[in-house]
């Protein structure tokens, strides 16, 4: 398992994003994409993907396409999977708009414990049944 937390909420909104764009493409991403996906520079992009890079969660030839590692394709998949089910449970068990949603989601699921997640993961399942995986795209 992964350990969530490990990293700042930054590296992993920049882990997350992607992961999530891999999975809609060929399963690597440009630094473009992901600049154009967080709204954040590419200068930005390229200091977050150079320190990524050198933690082993992503790989990255110079000026190449990033591919996540084994270790950040498994965080990225959490982190999603946590937006997922925060998302869905701020519509679908409080009326939360989906755009307010995903923001808000977006804050929550760095700061909820593990313990925490997997009862709230529970909870929305036995209320709602499974989170839907689709749209799998939490950003575009």
């Amino acid at each position: 398992m992964v350990a969530i937390g490990d990293l700042t909420p930054s590296y992993e909104d920049y882990i997350e994003a992607i992961y999530d764009l891999a999975l809609h493409g060929s399963g690597s991403v440009r630094s473009t994409d992901v600049a154009d996906a967080l709204g954040f520079s590419k200068a930005s992009v390229a200091r977050a993907t150079k320190n990524l890079r050198e933690m082993g969660y992503i790989e990255q030839e110079r000026y190449g396409e990033i591919t996540l590692t084994q270790v950040g394709k498994e965080y990225g998949e959490h982190i999603l999977t946590r937006h997922r089910v925060l998302r869905a449970f701020l519509i679908d068990a409080l009326g939360v708009d989906e755009e307010a949603a995903n923001r808000e989601a977006c804050m929550m699921e760095h700061a909820v414990s593990e313990d925490t997640m997997n009862k709230w993961i529970a909870w929305y399942e036995e209320n709602f049944g499974p989170v839907s995986e689709t749209p799998t795209s939490t950003r575009l």
